[in-house]
């Protein structure tokens, strides 16, 4: 994702008003989802692994029993960018996708 501009704060906010479970901290987007179970929030955790792979952008994702928490950031730009935003448009996606347990 190298030589990506890093997105304005206004820029940030329109965008963030168009998602329904991501918000900003520390110049990051974040999330936690949280799950009946430990076997869902894994699961998640695995989608979330298989669509960062795809984008080649790799979020901090820690798993707990219950929940899981994404931070999404560009690394090299040190902020978020146009390519945070459509990783987390498609983990929300996929979210209101899976046929939960």
């Amino acid at each position: 994702m190298a030589n990506a501009e890093t997105l304005s704060d206004d820029d940030i906010t329109e965008k963030l008003e168009e998602t329904q479970i991501w918000s900003r901290s520390d110049n990051k987007l974040v999330t936690r989802v949280e799950f009946d179970n430990y076997k869902d929030s894994v699961f998640f955790a695995n989608t979330v692994f298989t669509l960062a792979e795809a984008h080649f952008h790799h979020p901090e994702v820690t798993v707990e029993y219950g929940a899981v928490e994404i931070d999404l950031w560009s690394h090299e730009e040190d902020g978020i960018t146009e390519a945070d935003f459509a990783l987390a448009e498609e983990i929300e996606q996929r979210l209101g996708e899976i046929k939960w347990s």
